[in-house]
């Protein structure tokens, strides 16, 4: 295992296919495709399924690509720890709830490791509210869902993608759409960019709920999936191990529909050596 599989196997997670990952990191397709399946002979193990296509990563996959994360960020801070380049400041960040809960508390506890003098400050929003305060100059950068359309003197930087899945009590079978059809309905609130994006989905695919509720917190949902009182589409966030427990979760579309994560930041701001760093931790 080494350095450069490593970062094919972050592209490609990230980027949602083998070929985008050859764009990202200077590589053929065939190139990636070895690296991979290097990884896979040496570990034993399958990372990516490839029955569907684009290929998705398995639980093994996206576990294995969140260890390279760091290891990669480490890696990568060595020359500037023999030469005392480490990262010095203050960064304000915003995050979304779904974020806060998930994979932004270790992104900034290794950056604390890696960079001792670097300090946050973290607020917690709506997608909307925290773009806003970016714009105002009261945020350095946001993590959220991206925004539905561009947001003028806002740069977008994509982290990952998140898919979504259709919870239910553990005890109640059928595929998505029977369950869909068949139960109340509770919302991820449709004010957020991700919440948005389910019913948009859901219209596109012509697919009925009886909607019952409608609430901001994934652990809120499913305590109230878990109690019997509805189903709901919600996403897998990046860092989770995408276990519910005592809820049964079946993929939201094949392939499923996903939302995009990554950092909102004023137009520019990636090449300040503190918004770089922070964005390569992300």
């Amino acid at each position: 295992m080494n350095i450069q599989q490593m970062r094919s196997l972050v592209a490609v997670v990230d980027s949602g296919s083998f070929a985008a990952a050859g764009d990202a990191v200077g590589r053929s397709h065939s190139a990636i495709s070895l690296q991979i399946k290097g990884l896979e002979d040496e570990l034993g193990v399958v990372l990516f399924d490839r029955v569907v296509r684009p290929p998705m990563p398995t639980a093994k996959g996206r576990a294995l690509a969140d260890h390279a994360r760091k290891v990669i960020a480490l890696f990568d801070a060595s020359e500037g720890v023999v030469h005392d380049q480490l990262v010095h400041g203050r960064l304000t960040v915003g995050a979304v709830p779904t974020v806060l809960s998930s994979f932004l508390p270790k992104a900034l506890a290794e950056l604390k490791t890696l960079h001792p003098d670097l300090s946050f400050d973290v607020r917690s929003g709506s997608s909307n509210a925290l773009a806003d305060l970016l714009v105002q100059g009261d945020l350095d950068i946001v993590i959220c869902t991206m925004p539905p359309q561009p947001i003028p003197g806002l740069e977008w930087h994509l982290i990952g993608h998140e898919p979504m899945v259709v919870i239910a009590p553990k005890e109640v079978q059928g595929d998505e759409e029977t369950l869909l059809a068949t139960h109340p309905f509770i919302w991820f609130n449709r004010q957020t960019w991700a919440g948005a994006g389910i019913e948009a989905e859901l219209k596109a695919r012509d697919i009925h709920v009886q909607a019952t509720m409608e609430i901001d917190s994934l652990d809120a949902i499913a305590a109230m999936v878990r109690e019997g009182l509805g189903v709901s589409i919600v996403p897998s966030c990046r860092g989770s191990t995408g276990v519910w427990p005592g809820l049964r979760s079946v993929p939201f579309g094949k392939p499923p529909y996903a939302r995009n994560v990554g950092a909102l930041l004023s137009g520019g701001a990636a090449s300040d050596p503190l918004i770089g760093t922070f964005l390569a931790a992300l």
